[in-house]
Formats: C-alpha cells, sequence, structure tokens
C-alpha cells in the first residue's frame, strides 16, 4: 500500500536519476510498486523486468503494462534462482522482499549480486520491525495451506543483518551505504 510505494519514492530519490538504455530488475515486484514510481520519471528508453512468486500479483502488473505499453517485461520467478544472466541488469531494486529469500537473506543477495553489472546500482531494503508478521502468516496459512512461510528468523532492525549478507554476496565495503527511515 502506501507505506510501500512511500519507501520505494523514497530509495529511488537516494541514487542518479535512472538514464535511458537502463536495463532494471523490479525484484520482488508485487503489482509492480517500484516499476510504477520508476515509470513516473524516467526516459522513455529503459526496460523493465518484474518478477515475484506471487501470480495474482503480477497479473495485474502485466494487464496495466499491456493497457499502458510500459516497458515491463513480467514473469514469476523466485528472488534466489532468478532466470537472468550473470552481469544482466544496471539496476536491482529489491523492495521490501530480501528477508522472505532463503538463507536469511543471502541467497537473494547472491542472486542480486550474480545479475547486477559491474559498476551498477542495487537498492535492497526491509521492514525494521515485522510487526505485521502474524496477521500475514494467518493469510498465507489460509490461502497456501501446507506451503512453508518463509518467516524472517533473525533480528533486522539495526542494519546489520542487510549489511552481513550484501557482503556475503559479493558486495564492496566501501560502496555499500545502509540507512534507516521511518
Amino acid at each position: 500500500g502506501k507505506v510501500t510505494a512511500d519507501f520505494a519514492a523514497h530509495n529511488l530519490t537516494l541514487i542518479p536519476p535512472i538514464q535511458a538504455g537502463s536495463i532494471i530488475h523490479d525484484n520482488t515486484s508485487g503489482a509492480g510498486t517500484v516499476s510504477r514510481k520508476i515509470l513516473s520519471n524516467a526516459p522513455a528508453d529503459i526496460k523493465i523486468h518484474a518478477t515475484d512468486i506471487d501470480q495474482v500479483f503480477l497479473d495485474n502488473l502485466q494487464e496495466d503494462a499491456t493497457a499502458n505499453s510500459w516497458p515491463i517485461e513480467v514473469s514469476n520467478q523466485r528472488s534466489e534462482a532468478l532466470s537472468f544472466p550473470d552481469n544482466y541488469f544496471t539496476h536491482s531494486i529489491t523492495n521490501i522482499g530480501i528477508f522472505f529469500t532463503t538463507s536469511a537473506g543471502l541467497d537473494g543477495a547472491k542472486e542480486i549480486h550474480r545479475t547486477l553489472k559491474p559498476g551498477g546500482t542495487a537498492i535492497v531494503n526491509c521492514w525494521g520491525h515485522v510487526t505485521w508478521f502474524l496477521p500475514m502468516k494467518t493469510v498465507h496459512d489460509t490461502l497456501r495451506p501446507g506451503k512453508p512461510f518463509p518467516a524472517p528468523t533473525i533480528n533486522w532492525s539495526d542494519g546489520q543483518q542487510i549489511r552481513k549478507i550484501m557482503l556475503e554476496a559479493g558486495f564492496a565495503k566501501d560502496h555499500l551505504r545502509v540507512e534507516q527511515s521511518e
């Protein structure tokens, strides 16, 4: 909802404007919150690949992308096992999804690093406190009985876990910035 959109909008202000020719990964895209924010200010000559595992959200984004002729390719993919080649994206943006990937976020971070071009820009964010966990798990268990819920099992509130996984994935310490936002 609005909080997720505000999070995405804020994070996009932290990087230089997206240039023509950019190839962007909207990772854990949901219904395309990041893609929609990017398209509101981006040059015409960009390509966005939006991926998620929730087909309902992807169908909604695909419908809007088709109706508006947006340069978005939508596909159902797990963040830990992307089908894109190495060094493909100029930008990889994971908005509030990294802590749902396996190995406490590390597997998702490794795929971001693998698919990002050298010198590319990655934005990875997450909730500091998961106060909404129980309602989300209840909905998940109701809609997806028998499927495990990838619960965040560790503390993400101080920025140390996100820093740790990004470094372990291969990102350079001197190019890494961790911030907190309300």
